[in-house]
């Protein structure tokens, strides 16, 4: 593995698996090529896998990770678990096998989702709370996507100095960057699991409103999820021609939903991290509409590198979107902005590095 660079073991679901954490580390594992001798595993379901198989798994690889810590040894675990209840049950056993073979304090444990029931269940219990900062407090370093989810940690009881504020981060190289919106600002995208927290029925009921002044707006809903099937039978019903519902799109066919959209729509209240779609859409250049929920606030700046809804609602969509689309300097500020803002903040070759040093900082210890 190389006697002189920092031999990083790094835990995460299949990377052929889709969403935010395969892509953040396949990101990760890209950037940091050359710089750690990496190990990179992966830990329960698999893409293929359906039924008991995913059931099993967890166990197996438990299994196949006890041999590959007695065969080989690391400088920096780093191990990537969402807060619900499913990944932390699964996480922990990895957790204290890790301990148990002497990596306390080497570890680091990026959160990158944030079930908000899930946690206020843990918090309300001293037990649970308890169990929850014990562990913590025996990692190397914990990353959150949020502000308000590092105060939630300390409330429990883990040590503040262990907790570190990072954004999920992009390809910047990868990102068709598009100027001037205003003269083609005819689509609006969203780009995310299709579920009722992330406000999908406010977006079409909003957007049959807009089209009515607007005939020649399009409305893209790109993702998969359980209410697509009802949504594309309102869009029907509704005699809706001009929305689209692509499903879960990637590579080329996101790029060029991006480059095309001017306006980004998420007006979620489900417990979101840090959206790489927003990421996404500012790096872009679009005029992102979204609430305020997880870690969005933490990288946005209202009014101007994105709009924020006072709240959840048909109308209050629609008058976010009419004044996008009514002023043209309004439009142009923030869509330069959001590009601007994206390319100094979320770069993959920049949040990576922050990662390095939480690493290096680890190897110190």
């Amino acid at each position: 593995m190389g006697k002189d660079k920092l031999k990083l073991l790094i835990v995460s679901p299949d990377l052929k698996l889709m969403g935010g954490v395969a892509e953040t580390v396949k990101l990760l594992l890209r950037e940091l090529e050359g710089k750690v001798c990496i190990k990179s595993v992966f830990y329960g379901r698999r893409a293929f896998q359906r039924g008991l198989q995913c059931f099993l798994m967890p166990f197996i690889d438990l299994l196949l990770f006890t041999k590959l810590l007695i065969q080989k040894r690391f400088d920096v675990i780093h191990v990537n678990p969402s807060l619900n209840f499913r990944s932390i049950i699964k996480e922990i056993l990895l957790f204290i096998l890790f301990l148990s073979f002497g990596y306390g304090g080497r570890i680091l444990v990026f959160f990158h989702g944030w079930e908000d029931v899930f946690f206020e269940k843990i918090s309300s219990s001293s037990f649970f709370s308890k169990i929850c900062s014990s562990l913590l407090n025996r990692s190397g370093v914990v990353l959150v996507l949020a502000g308000s989810f590092k105060e939630a940690l300390v409330q429990i009881g883990v040590a503040e100095d262990k907790i570190k504020i990072v954004t999920t981060m992009v390809d910047m190289s990868d990102i068709p960057v598009c100027k001037d919106r205003g003269d083609f600002c005819t689509t609006l995208l969203y780009l995310s699991r299709i579920i009722v927290e992330k406000g999908v029925y406010e977006i079409v009921e909003a957007f049959h409103l807009i089209s009515m002044e607007y005939p020649d707006l399009k409305l893209i809903m790109a993702g998969d999820g359980p209410e697509k099937n009802r949504l594309m039978e309102i869009v029907n019903e509704k005699g809706l021609n001009n929305v689209f519902f692509p499903g879960y799109i990637q590579n080329d066919e996101k790029f060029e939903a991006l480059k095309k959209s001017c306006i980004f729509l998420l007006p979620t209240r489900y417990g979101e991290g840090c959206p790489v779609a927003l990421l996404e859409a500012m790096a872009s250049g679009m005029v992102s509409i979204v609430a305020d929920a997880g870690g969005i606030t933490d990288v946005i700046i209202p009014d101007e590198n994105a709009l924020l809804l006072d709240k959840i609602s048909v109308q209050s969509i629609v008058d976010a979107v009419r004044s996008v689309l009514n002023d043209n300097e309004k439009r142009d500020k923030i869509s330069n902005n959001a590009s601007i803002f994206a390319a100094e903040h979320f770069s993959s070759a920049k949040v990576s590095a922050n990662i390095y040093d939480c690493y290096q900082q680890l190897l110190k210890r």
